[in-house]
């Protein structure tokens, strides 16, 4: 075994306890983890001659948006849609984002210390936690829902764990009422 075969696996062993706990205990560039994105074709600036100009619609600001660093399960996105219709809201107004550009928001729910550091790199924060933003936006950091699913149901934690983020998030729509 080299000693770079040494390395990747002390941290895959790191990368699965972190999976394990959901949340970071280990410090690097994680955009080294990703895939390339493919090469994006430049698009010409100024619309063909046979096109009409248009413009474009201003951009939606939501109340709030769930962020996600990847895509989530289908026990996952079960789990977000008991959410967002407890929280009295549909999907169309509360989008769940895993990738793509952030759209202006109000209040970010980040779901995880994933999430955070791909969508806020540079940002701290554990679960419960709110960062005021400079542009007035706020970031709620909350536990990632694939974290919470693999918790065993015997383990007398998860019930204190799922009342905390649901209060959390309770705490969001007081916020927006503000």
């Amino acid at each position: 075994m080299t000693a770079l075969d040494c390395i990747i696996e002390g941290l895959e062993r790191e990368l699965a306890l972190e999976r394990e706990l959901g949340e970071r205990t280990v410090e690097f560039d994680r955009s080294l983890l990703l895939p390339p994105e493919p090469e994006k074709r430049a698009r010409p600036s100024v619309p063909a001659p046979s096109e009409p100009a248009k413009s474009a619609p201003a951009a939606k600001k939501f109340d709030f948006v769930f962020l996600h660093d990847r895509p989530l399960s289908p026990d996952g996105v079960v789990m977000m849609a008991k959410i967002v219709a407890a929280m009295g809201m549909s999907a169309d107004e509360a989008p769940i984002l895993f990738d793509g550009e952030m759209p202006p928001a109000r209040i970010y729910v980040v779901l995880g210390s994933g999430a955070l550091g791909r969508w806020f790199p540079g940002e701290r924060g554990s679960a419960g936690s709110w960062i005021r933003r400079d542009d007035g936006s706020e970031i709620l950091v909350s536990r990632s829902p694939e974290y919470v699913l693999r918790i065993s149901a015997a383990n007398s934690e998860l019930k204190k764990i799922k009342a905390k983020m649901w209060s959390d998030l309770k705490d969001v729509l007081r916020r927006l009422r503000r």
